[in-house]
């Protein structure tokens, strides 16, 4: 199960560093879940691959389990990304995802 707090601090990482303006306008997962699927999945690819680069500069084994997960759910859509996004529709998709790959792959906290 995805922490609260987990998605709380990924979503205000998200929020702080790419939106400029208040938390209220934040783009949220209620707003990304009205998006055509092949947009959604394009968005969610995306932020996958970047996390999968940065696990890949300091976790091999992350990179890998990045990697393998992403290979498993792009053709479905990444459906544990969206039923997450359900879940929690008002935190940022940003933040969702990389709650989700935390859940699956570990902690992108790096010594």
């Amino acid at each position: 199960m995805l922490s609260r707090k987990a998605l709380a601090l990924a979503s205000l990482c998200t929020i702080v560093c790419a939106q400029t303006g208040t938390a209220d306008e934040a783009f949220k997962s209620s707003k990304f879940l009205t998006y055509p699927a092949e947009s959604q999945t394009s968005y969610i690819n995306s932020s996958v691959l970047m996390a999968g680069l940065v696990a890949a500069q300091n976790s091999a084994d992350q990179a890998k389990c990045i990697g393998d997960w992403s290979g498993k759910h792009l053709s479905g859509g990444y459906q544990p990304v969206i039923a997450a996004m359900q879940r929690f529709p008002d935190h940022h998709p940003t933040g969702v995802i990389i709650a989700v790959l935390q859940k699956a792959c570990g902690s992108f906290k790096y010594k």
